[in-house]
């Protein structure tokens, strides 16, 4: 399966009122889910992140490291994936690549893969309409007020809505501050340019 987490979708119905688009809980949420998948599937984990239960490996060789190790029984999590299959422009080798052979055969390989970015639409087209689940993560205080401040330095819930296939409730609560332990929430991801040398 392909899961995609974003912090807008439009014409998503849980999209209402002031929410924050960064700092919103789209990697944690991510995060708490694979780590689900992780566990009770016995999987192994990589991530283009630091987590406490996956190998980090940097995006562009997430990929190849797939096809070259011909990986299976796995859960990937590529935080921030519009950096590296971004809507405006992409080489078209590594979409190809990517999209054909990883994600298009992940079935075959029993690999889920799971990604976030700020929004739906900077995600390029070919792997939006590959994913199966797209999730809205909304941010609240302990007192069910919404929260729309990136950097709140308050106690909060991040409640998960389904957009696709749409569920009217949340399918998940999750208090930030333990699942938060999972992972680097202030790591900076970045994505090589073409032709850089490492």
């Amino acid at each position: 399966m392909i899961y995609g987490f974003f912090g807008s979708i439009p014409g998503c119905p849980h999209q209402r009122g002031k929410q924050a688009l960064r700092g919103n809980g789209k990697t944690l949420s991510m995060t708490v889910l694979a780590y689900q998948s992780y566990l009770s599937e016995s999987k192994d984990a990589i991530s283009n992140y630091q987590t406490e239960f996956s190998r980090t490996v940097p995006t562009e060789e997430i990929g190849e490291l797939i096809i070259a190790e011909d990986i299976r029984d796995s859960v990937i999590m590529i935080t921030e994936m519009q950096l590296y299959l971004n809507s405006l422009g992409v080489n078209t080798k590594r979409l190809h690549k990517f999209i054909g052979e990883v994600v298009a055969q992940s079935r075959k390989r029993d690999v889920d893969i799971f990604y976030d970015s700020q929004r739906y639409t900077d995600i390029h087209p070919r792997l939006r309409v590959q994913t199966d689940r797209a999730f809205l993560p909304r941010k609240f205080h302990l007192d069910d007020t919404p929260c729309s401040l990136d950097r709140c330095k308050k106690e909060h819930i991040i409640k998960l809505y389904q957009h696709d296939p749409f569920e009217r409730n949340p399918i998940m609560l999750l208090r930030a501050d333990i699942a938060g332990q999972l992972y680097d929430s202030n790591e900076i991801v970045i994505c090589k340019k073409e032709g850089a040398k490492s």
